[in-house]
């Protein structure tokens, strides 16, 4: 019987051609997030940079929302669930990779963002469970509104 090969899912950790995306060079990003099911919208804008972890981001929208960043947060993409370190309990990496989860503070805002036209999801305080959408900042809407 020959053996079957199964592929891993893509890491967001590396690029498609295996080099990390740390070494090259640093892309501004202005992302738009949103708190889900708020009336009227709660809206920030940020400036992150592509090679800032998830982790890094999660520091931002905290203070971007007045948050004190204490509690347990998570990010989701798609399959894709980024973990706050301290929630992440899976010490191996492969058993991660075929579950598709991956410490935040391992992965880049810019694998997660570029290229795609899904949102980010972001959980945070998972006891009153706040939900926001990020998302690439389209610049034809910002000429728009100047």
């Amino acid at each position: 019987m020959a053996a079957k090969i199964i592929k891993f899912p893509v890491d967001p950790r590396i690029k498609a051609q295996g080099t990390p995306r740390a070494a090259e060079k640093s892309i501004p990003l202005d992302l738009a997030i949103e708190l889900i099911d708020t009336k009227p919208a709660l809206l920030r804008n940020a400036r992150v940079y592509s090679d800032d972890s998830l982790a890094d981001l999660h520091q931002v929208i905290a203070g971007l929302f007045g948050w004190d960043g204490s509690h347990n947060y998570f990010f989701s993409h798609g399959s894709n669930r980024y973990e706050d370190p301290e929630l992440f309990r899976i010490n191996d990496s492969t058993a991660a990779r075929c579950r598709k989860i991956y410490r935040a503070c391992d992965v880049p805002v810019g694998n997660v963002l570029i290229g795609r036209d899904a949102p980010l999801f972001y959980i945070y305080n998972l006891g009153n469970c706040w939900e926001l959408r990020i998302s690439l900042c389209n610049e034809a809407s910002l000429k728009q509104f100047g």
